[in-house]
């Protein structure tokens, strides 16, 4: 069997607003991953040439059922350094259903995220 690897859009890359939090952060849609093997978020949070006063927080949230029952699994921080690119991995377990990534808590100017979902099927 061959290996195949897939890279799917869990945040598109925009402009996030400052001052939003957990509650109204802003999240990529709930992707589907019961069909993969070894998944990994990959997250990059650009900030601009004014710098926030407070680092952008990148939440990854997984679910068994599609949203209903959601687990906050992994947060990774940005920094405050004007025109700074923060980015990484996050492995996910091979038995997650469904996933999506969110920021919020930034403060004072707009910071740019994204993130997609790296997996591996056979």
């Amino acid at each position: 069997m061959a290996l195949t690897k897939t890279s799917v859009t869990l945040l598109a890359s925009q402009s996030v607003v400052a001052g939003l939090s957990k509650a109204t952060a802003v999240f990529g849609a709930w992707v589907d991953t019961r069909a993969y093997g070894r998944q990994t978020v990959r997250w990059k949070l650009t900030n601009g040439g004014s710098a926030p006063g407070v680092a952008p927080t990148l939440i990854v949230q997984t679910s068994p059922d599609n949203g209903t029952t959601v687990y906050d699994e992994y947060t990774v921080g940005g920094d405050t350094i004007t025109n700074s690119v923060n980015s990484g991995p996050i492995a996910t377990d091979d038995t997650t259903m469904y996933v999506r990534v969110g920021v919020y808590g930034h403060t004072t100017n707009t910071v740019t995220a994204e993130a997609t979902l790296q997996t591996e099927t056979l």
